[in-house]
């Protein structure tokens, strides 16, 4: 049985805010049942948030991110100042470019690993009373060597086998969908990940993406495969970027 939700903190740091973000802001905090906290606004020279103390962002749940306005140089040399917000705080973020609301669809993106438990867990927390369908495309990441020499198949039959660990996921998520009354569709197509990715954003015209972090240091998002941040260069709409943090300690694959 589940634990019951406890109140989530969510933060945004922005003071001054336009009336449909501000719409935005007070539309999921009613999804979430939490009323927003201001957080200290200082913004560094290249764009990215910072705060007078970590505790400002680790004591949060989720983090709402306006993404700034990019110079010039940072686009074509393809740098995101959000990715240091993102790799400083232990809370999910909402990454928001494209405001998109009410909430009618949603992209759920696994990665066939067990942080997909902290995205199933937001998944929940906003579909059930938003009433949204919810769209689920099973993936791998991308491991560059593995892929280059042709020892892993793209096929979608990876992440759903009845023998492996991610598809037992699957069908476990699949089973919590309905009896969470939530109705979803499961994505599949054969493709290279990243421009299955963006079939699957077009083809579920979502509202919000939410997917799993990667691991923070370069090192391993390259050993292990990417999603996350090829996602955050491409996609034009809001993406919550679930994080496994204590504070998300319900385990719905136990």
């Amino acid at each position: 049985m589940e634990q019951a939700e406890k109140h989530l903190k969510i933060g945004l740091y922005e003071s001054s805010l336009s009336t449909e973000a501000a719409a935005y802001v007070r539309y999921f905090s009613h999804l979430l049942g939490s009323p927003p906290h201001l957080l200290p606004q200082n913004r560094g020279t290249n764009g990215e948030l910072r705060t007078a103390s970590n505790d400002d962002l680790d004591n949060l749940d989720l983090l709402l991110c306006w993404e700034a306005k990019r110079e010039w140089w940072q686009r074509v040399l393809r740098i995101y100042p959000v990715f240091r917000t993102l790799n400083r705080t232990v809370s999910s973020v909402l990454v928001v470019r494209q405001i998109r609301w009410p909430l009618r669809r949603i992209l759920l993106i696994l990665r066939a690993d067990e942080s997909d438990e902290a995205a199933i867990q937001w998944l929940r927390r906003l579909a059930c009373p938003a009433r949204a369908t919810v769209f689920i495309l099973p993936i791998v990441p991308p491991v560059p060597a593995m892929y280059r020499h042709g020892s892993l198949p793209l096929h979608t039959d990876i992440t759903l086998a009845t023998h492996t660990s991610s598809g037992a996921r699957m069908r476990r998520l699949i089973s919590l969908c309905a009896t969470w009354n939530i109705q979803g569709e499961l994505l599949l197509h054969n493709s290279e990940p990243q421009r299955r990715m963006e079939w699957a954003i077009t083809t579920s015209n979502c509202d919000l993406i939410i997917i799993s972090d990667e691991p923070e240091r370069w090192i391993l998002r390259q050993f292990f495969g990417e999603l996350t941040r090829p996602l955050l260069h491409r996609a034009n709409r809001p993406i919550l970027i679930a994080k496994n943090t204590e504070t998300h300690a319900n385990r719905l694959f136990t």
